[in-house]
């Protein structure tokens, strides 16, 4: 039995890990790029106007097609779009605003809506631009824009930590190798 297995090699293993090691690097510097590029992108505070906080109710669940990401690219290829249910608000008040969220299923979104469970929001309104947004009730303008930075300046400082630590394992690797060699 034991003439059959195989062994595994650790130069083989420690290659592996380095070659991912040096991709997680590569998505590292990718997602802290996109991070200060989504930081650059948020609107001030004062550039929303407060319409209040709404109550929603679900009215109606659709099939919506999207982009398929997930999966490999043989299977993004076979199948480029996906089908998810989307679960549809509407303001009570009759002032027009709707909201929208994804669901598990179509069964998982009709029995919400049986249910008629009510949803509050805060309307924040975009300053010269006749669109909206909804955002959790407890949210504000300020405290809307100031929770969107906190999360591109995690994400960020999450890719510069692991950069730094990368960085300084490579170092203190080659460090040791040339100490290595030169003794």
């Amino acid at each position: 039995m034991e003439k059959h297995m195989k062994k595994i090699n650790p130069s083989g293993l420690c290659s592996v890990i380095q070659k991912f090691c040096v991709l997680l690097a590569f998505t590292a510097v990718c997602m802290a790029v996109i991070s200060v590029r989504d930081y650059l992108h948020i609107r001030p505070a004062d550039s929303y106007t407060d319409r209040g906080i709404h109550r929603f109710e679900p009215y109606e669940v659709l099939p919506v097609q999207v982009k398929n990401t997930t999966g490999s690219s043989r299977s993004r290829r076979m199948r480029p779009t996906k089908t998810i249910y989307m679960l549809y608000y509407r303001a009570t008040d009759g002032s027009g605003y709707q909201w929208s969220r994804k669901v598990v299923s179509k069964t998982s979104g009709q029995k919400m809506i049986e249910e008629g469970m009510p949803v509050e929001r805060r309307v924040l309104s975009i300053t010269g631009e006749n669109t909206y947004l909804t955002t959790e009730s407890r949210l504000n303008a300020k405290t809307y824009t100031r929770q969107l930075r906190q999360q591109c300046r995690i994400r960020f400082f999450i890719c510069i930590l692991y950069l730094i630590f990368y960085g300084s394992f490579w170092l203190l690797r080659r460090i040791y190798k040339n100490s290595r060699l030169s003794s």
